[in-house]
């Protein structure tokens, strides 16, 4: 997801529950649920008529992804790391993406992290690798959490357009990064939610529903796939072999969108 950075903004932070705004998606006054898998699927085959799956090798992680490591049941859907040795790297893993594209709306997830060191737990929005014209903004990526056993999220906005080279041939792009420390949750040990407001305006970023960052939104102004996914790497702690069999388990993905703009979208048809 990311391999150079050119703006890097970190900040370890508390959160608190007095955060500057809070979001209820149930309210049907204000939001529809437009979209929603709860993952009870009875097969892996019938996932992945809705997700596309990743099976290949990666560059920048120390794992490949493959389709092998997703695992159903029980109204979950789990990517699983696997310490093997597989197209050239050590360990394998998964990640998926939705078949469909979306653009804006209230995105949430409710997910728990692998229970070792070492593991990017994500969930997160990006333009697809075919993106062509017409299109607004640029090419981009919103990492709505990139969670780091136990208790460290990620929140990233990358532009994936304005792309240069270095010196030394480092590819290199804007990117803007806010990490938050929560010392009393371990987020391997029960469910939290991930959320994510996106408008033509702003991105709103929530823990459990409670504000927790918010940004001028500048370029991420086309629809884009909702992605999943599981890595191992060594910017999220010390690499183990006790990885191996731990997984990330995602209860349900749901996605809203504010009543006013899908009456905008029915007037413009």
């Amino acid at each position: 997801m990311k391999v150079f950075i050119m703006i890097c903004i970190y900040i370890i932070a508390n959160v608190s529950e007095n955060s500057e705004q809070s979001i209820t998606p149930e309210d049907k006054n204000i939001w529809n649920l437009v979209w929603q898998d709860e993952f009870d699927y009875e097969t892996k085959e019938d996932l992945l008529k809705t997700w596309e799956s990743q099976n290949a090798s990666n560059t920048h992680i120390l794992c490949s992804r493959w389709e092998e490591n997703i695992e159903v049941g029980k109204g979950t859907v789990r990517l699983v790391n696997r310490k093997e040795h597989r197209s050239g790297q050590d360990w394998t893993s998964g990640s998926i993406w939705t078949r469909k594209d979306f653009q804006y709306g209230y995105f949430e997830c409710r997910y728990k992290y692998a229970s070792e060191t070492g593991t990017n737990n994500s969930f997160w929005l990006m333009s697809r690798q075919e993106w062509v014209k017409p299109f607004e903004g640029k090419r981009f990526e919103i990492d709505v959490n990139e969670g780091h056993y136990p208790n460290e999220i990620n929140t990233n906005i990358h532009n994936w357009t304005d792309i240069s080279v270095e010196r030394e041939g480092k590819n290199i792009h804007p990117t803007s990064h806010k990490a938050f420390c929560m010392d009393t949750i371990d987020f391997s040990r029960e469910y939290h939610l991930f959320g994510l407001e996106w408008n033509k305006d702003e991105l709103i970023f929530y823990l459990d529903r409670n504000e927790i960052r918010r940004e001028k939104n500048t370029f991420c102004l086309s629809p884009v796939p909702v992605f999943l996914s599981l890595a191992i790497i060594t910017w999220a702690g010390e690499v183990t072999d006790r990885i191996d069999g731990t997984f990330m388990e995602v209860d349900y993905v749901r996605v809203y969108q504010r009543k006013e703009c899908i009456k905008r979208k029915k007037t413009r048809q």
